[in-house]
């Protein structure tokens, strides 16, 4: 009888050991990740600057015009965000006293508003009727005259998750809606990359939209997102699965990179000729929750914003009103890829907040003009944006 429960117990040792230092893998892993115990200094600051403080709040993405360089925000009211940043949470819509917002930024501080407007029975431009929470969005460009601009906005309206397009010409002070589309299959969309003037890849974060099954999914970090395609005819298929919490996503050349939250990382894919996207390689972000990516068009460098003390973000997006007081911080990356995808990315800390900037940032997106460039910084839950000089 001995000579069975020997081997048996032996068995049994080595799953507890194999149980215990997974668990000791994934402890240590995300208290690393997630800035437990640490405290930051900044690094790089010097050069930035508050902007908008009051207007260019909540704007928590960025978008620049490789031909002009030409900055475009996505922002919205706080109050509103606060509630459908956090699914599950009770939603009253006497908190949106202001719409949400697109803007248009130059080379200077001096901004503007761009309309958001639709055709009526009679054609005339009339206001933009639908509901507008905006979250992640991009721009595709038309090859053969670039003025023409295509806007994709992840859209969070109440009764569905949401992809809302206009149309607009460099220039102007408007943008023409063109369509609003949804799917089952877009059920928690983050981020958005435009392939086309109605194709795009969007990031579903977590499988569930809302609920207790929802914080578990982030909380046990789950790999149960996805990016979803759509294609020129409007139908809908998966591209990308098996992502823990894929959020902001982008692209250079024929590469795409996905931002990986609760396996803190960014993914590198390729495309396959039936749009499903093949794995090439990962870079693991150590120190940093990784948000929002965006691609200098120039040196095909990806910028990506990583939070670092995701305790205290958490609390800056159920109350903004703490502002500084509750010091999240945040590390600005700059990506090189290697030229062999499989190894990933070259990583370079650009900047570091600490807080006193800004509690947090979602996007860090690079401006251009003639011999000049800057770093434009925005965040889904602060009261202005930041200009930081490269």
């Amino acid at each position: 009888m001995a000579a069975f429960t020997r081997p048996r117990n032996l068995v049994l040792s080595a799953l507890a050991v194999g149980v215990l230092s997974a668990l000791y893998v994934y402890v240590t892993t995300m208290l690393e990740a997630t800035g437990f115990g640490k405290t930051y200094i900044n690094v790089n600051t010097t050069s930035c600057r508050q902007v908008g403080y009051g207007v260019l709040h909540g704007c928590e993405d960025i978008v620049v015009d490789p031909h002009t360089g030409l900055a475009y925000l996505a922002c919205g009211s706080l109050a509103a965000r606060q509630r459908w940043l956090n699914p599950g949470d009770a939603y009253d819509v006497s908190h949106e006293k202001e719409v949400d917002r697109v803007y248009v930024m130059g080379e200077g501080d001096t901004y503007s508003e761009i309309r958001l407007l639709e055709a009526a029975a009679d054609s005339t431009l009339v206001p933009f009727s639908q509901s507008l929470r905006l979250h992640g969005f991009d721009i595709y460009w038309d090859p053969a005259n670039p003025r023409l601009m295509t806007f994709m906005f992840i859209n969070h309206q109440l009764d569905r998750a949401a992809v809302s397009i206009f149309t607009h010409v460099r220039g102007a002070d408007h943008m023409v809606h063109v369509e609003t589309t949804t799917s089952g299959m877009l059920h928690s969309p983050n981020n958005i990359l435009a392939m086309s003037p109605r194709s795009f890849y969007a990031t579903n974060d977590i499988k569930y939209d809302h609920g207790t099954m929802r914080a578990l999914s982030a909380n046990l970090r789950l790999a149960d997102g996805q990016v979803v395609y759509r294609n020129d005819s409007g139908s809908f298929s998966i591209a990308a699965s098996g992502i823990r919490y894929p959020n902001g996503i982008a692209r250079y050349q024929d590469w795409i990179y996905v931002a990986s939250c609760t396996d803190p990382g960014v993914r590198i894919y390729r495309a396959n000729s039936d749009h499903t996207l093949r794995l090439q390689g990962r870079t693991y972000i150590r120190d940093g929750i990784p948000d929002n990516l965006f691609v200098d068009p120039q040196s095909g460098q990806v910028y990506a914003t990583a939070f670092l003390k995701v305790g205290q973000t958490h609390r800056l997006f159920r109350n903004p009103s703490l502002e500084t007081s509750r010091t999240a911080g945040t590390r600005i990356l700059r990506l090189t890829q290697r030229s062999d995808a499989s190894q990933g990315f070259d990583a370079e800390s650009l900047l570091v907040d600490s807080g006193e900037l800004m509690p947090t940032a979602t996007i860090a997106a690079v401006q251009r003009h003639n011999q000049s460039q800057r770093l434009l910084v925005g965040c889904v839950m602060c009261h202005a944006l930041a200009v930081c000089d490269l």
